[in-house]
């Protein structure tokens, strides 16, 4: 449990915790776009965390209603980008994204001839790519071999939350400082998990298993 008000940047700290509550060296996270962060992801997998984490659709273009990103294939081998309509895209400019090196590319000429120009941008097209973002293309890939994944996630973290905050009354916490505040979850998991298995086992199984 954490103070802090937004997930961006908990993930690798919370699989780590999950790693040493469990005893493994190695273990799988998945989790929803709010964690989804170069830096969290990198740690993740420095630390045996691997990590299936959506990407987010962000950015300039995709707010003005332009092509995002993603229609944009990038081939490493040659470090360009082709774009929908078969340009290529060069690094022309580097800068900083945070503490990460951001690497421009762009064709001002094919830009600037283009008929679809309209549905891409006004001057002609930058897309940006981290010096790092190998990770986020590894991470992608894993993606894209087990689809359904992120189904499995939803199926068995949003049941919890919903049962918690809808049908348990946990909205707001009562108590204040961080330590109150892990007792009061703490003992709402415990009447989470006493619920959930009186619904699967029923109380004698419930019963058997304590004496057991």
């Amino acid at each position: 449990m954490s103070n802090q008000v937004l997930d961006l940047g908990l993930l690798a700290q919370t699989a780590t915790a999950a790693m040493e509550a469990l005893g493994v060296e190695r273990i799988d996270a998945v989790a929803d776009r709010g964690y989804f962060k170069i830096e969290d992801i990198e740690a993740c997998e420095a630390a045996g965390i691997t990590p299936y984490v959506p990407k987010p659709l962000r950015g300039s273009a995709v707010r003005e209603g332009f092509f995002s990103k993603e229609v944009f294939r990038y081939e490493p081998d040659q470090d360009v980008f082709i774009c929908p309509f078969g340009a290529t895209l060069s690094p022309r400019y580097r800068g900083k994204s945070r503490d990460n090196v951001k690497i421009d590319y762009a064709n001002r000429d094919a830009c600037t001839v283009c008929t679809m120009k309209p549905r891409c941008i006004r001057s002609f097209r930058r897309v940006s790519r981290l010096e790092n973002e190998a990770v986020l293309d590894r991470m992608a890939a894993r993606l894209a071999l087990r689809p359904d994944i992120l189904a499995q996630r939803r199926n068995s973290v949003e049941h919890p939350f919903g049962t918690i905050k809808q049908w348990m009354g946990q909205g707001a916490f009562l108590m204040r400082r961080l330590e109150n505040v892990r007792g009061e979850f703490s003992l709402t998991a415990l009447a989470y998990n006493i619920r959930r298995a009186i619904t699967l086992v029923g109380v004698p199984g419930l019963i058997a298993a304590v004496r057991a």
